[in-house]
């Protein structure tokens, strides 16, 4: 019997497959991308049902784990909407504030999201149009130096760019504005970049950006603690980061209709209007999707793999791409599973609901699990817009730096010169922040002008961003590589060193402030080799 068994444990090594063996499928990365964005991922809408059960159900057929957790969060759904300009006839007239679609893509004809901004305030607004350039703090102190209290009460237009939208509504909320207009410029996303659609990749004049402008992460009014569903909440009075006057999203055409003859100089536009904005505040549930693959030697050490589901609007950019490309990478490991290659950590991959309202999915899960993730999480994989070009880009905390270049090379991709610690605006942020765990994020770019839009459609990718699915296809292979890589458990993974030294150096920037003595000098010395001992 030797001699059999022998060549039976031969054939079944050899029929187990490594995941990085395992080629991606272009014609299942498309398939994947239309069926997402079959309906709307709105967080907490009927339609994004849909979305969560394909996850689900896909993730299941791959061999995974799968669980739902849902919370209940504050995100109120806008029911009405309006704004209107007084006119040289001296009567109000209704702006047009619907983004027109295209018969070429009939997808961008229907199921369209109002023009909003999550978590804006609700109310009426009246008064002169003030433009405030980009709504950076400077330029709201430049327009208050020139015209002093002139502009109290009355509507700031602003620009998308130089900085959060969230902090332009609280800016102009600071400096005595009654309400906001923010719109997407034409020079950076539109015609000023290249041709719109449908002829090209560019955002139409009529075209709107949504968004939130919560200053801040997670649920609002569970700020620190899981938004279950009996849990204790702050009244929306009380939550801090919510702005407190209205706003909404504008297309640059009726952008440059209330600029007028002023043009783009900080300053009256002389226009006036008003805008009105009704909330419907009931909590709302939404759903993250987990799925795990259990580890064969150290199943507490685990490798987190994670996209936001949530869009708004059919969001085949944002964040379509990076769904479908974490959906494809858990296909691949889960096939190598049944091949009977086995993760030595354990594995797991996370559809996010409800990022665009503020990175409000992954928070909660991080808060839930805070004290699980700081004790078995090694390393979190974030992919977010995954597949828009050929351009790619990386970042990550210091731990996860030789995993990062090791993967680039193996891919034959060239590795950034600087790979920086992941800034804000996604899921990587709780992990970072909250659970201190190392982190990663990476995707091929390119240009486009829809962020945000109703136009985000699978039109876009096919016909001009990824026609062959080439790039979301790479970003496959490169998060099966990272994540087989992180599976094992002999890649170390400790950024303690380089942070110690990113704050060494921090430290000894703010030592050589004029305004410092000997003493501060000392203390720091002090700090510096408490931190290099401990």
């Amino acid at each position: 019997m030797l001699l059999p068994l022998t060549l039976l444990l031969t054939f079944l090594a050899g029929a187990q497959q490594s995941p990085t063996s395992i080629a991606p499928s272009p014609t299942r990365l498309s398939a994947t991308l239309n069926a997402l964005c079959e309906y709307p991922r709105f967080a907490g809408d009927p339609r994004a049902q849909h979305a969560t059960d394909y996850v689900a159900s896909e993730l299941e057929k791959a061999g995974w784990q799968v669980e739902r957790k849902y919370y209940w969060c504050y995100l109120p759904r806008q029911t009405f909407q309006s704004l209107s300009v007084y006119t040289t006839q001296n009567n109000w007239h209704e702006i047009d504030l619907a983004e027109q679609g295209f018969s070429e893509d009939p997808r961008t004809l229907s199921a369209h999201i109002p023009p909003m901004h999550g978590l804006t305030a609700a109310g009426k607004a009246s008064g002169s149009v003030w433009y405030v350039g980009y709504g950076t703090r400077d330029e709201f102190v430049q327009l208050q130096n020139r015209f002093g209290d002139e502009f109290k009460g009355g509507i700031a237009l602003m620009r998308y760019g130089a900085n959060y939208r969230g902090l332009k509504i609280a800016n102009a909320e600071e400096f005595g504005f009654s309400g906001a207009l923010l719109y997407t410029d034409a020079e950076d996303d539109g015609i000023g970049r290249g041709t719109v659609l449908p002829n090209g990749p560019f955002r139409p004049s009529t075209g709107i950006q949504r968004g939130s402008v919560f200053n801040g992460h997670g649920d609002a009014l569970t700020p620190g603690w899981a938004a279950t569903k009996d849990a204790p909440r702050l009244s929306a009075d009380e939550a801090p980061g919510l702005v407190k006057i209205p706003s909404l999203p504008i297309s640059s055409f009726n952008a440059y209709s209330l600029l007028g003859g002023h043009g783009k100089v900080v300053g009256n536009t002389k226009a006036q209007v008003k805008l009105e904005i009704r909330q419907d505040t009931s909590l709302q549930k939404i759903c993250n999707v987990i799925a795990t693959l259990n580890g064969s030697d150290h199943d507490e050490q685990w490798i987190i793999l994670g996209a936001h589901r949530d869009a708004w609007g059919r969001g085949a950019t944002d964040n379509g791409t990076g769904s479908t490309v974490l959906l494809e990478s858990a296909r691949i490991l889960g096939e190598a599973y049944r091949s009977g290659w086995r993760p030595q950590r354990r594995l797991v991959v996370a559809s996010w609901d409800a990022e665009e309202w503020g990175l409000v999915g992954s928070t909660e899960w991080v808060e839930e699990n805070r004290d699980a993730l700081i004790e078995h999480a090694v390393a979190y994989i974030n992919l977010d817009v995954a597949a828009t070009g050929p351009n790619f880009s990386a970042s990550c905390t210091p731990g996860l730096q030789a995993t990062l270049t090791a993967s680039t090379i193996a891919n034959d991709i060239t590795t950034p010169k600087k790979l920086g610690v992941p800034g804000g605006g996604s899921d990587h942020v709780p992990f970072i922040e909250i659970a201190g765990v190392e982190s990663m994020a990476f995707g091929f770019h390119g240009g486009s002008g829809v962020y945000r839009s109703a136009l985000d459609t699978p039109y876009l990718i096919e016909k001009f961003l990824d026609p062959g699915y080439v790039h979301h296809a790479r970003a496959s292979q490169m998060a099966v590589d990272v994540a087989t890589r992180l599976s094992l458990s002999s890649t170390y993974v400790d950024g303690k060193q380089s942070w110690l030294q990113q704050m060494q150096k921090a430290l000894q920037s703010v030592a050589v402030n004029e305004h410092f003595t000997d003493e501060h000098r000392q203390a720091i010395d002090v700090l510096l080799s408490k931190l290099f001992i401990a």
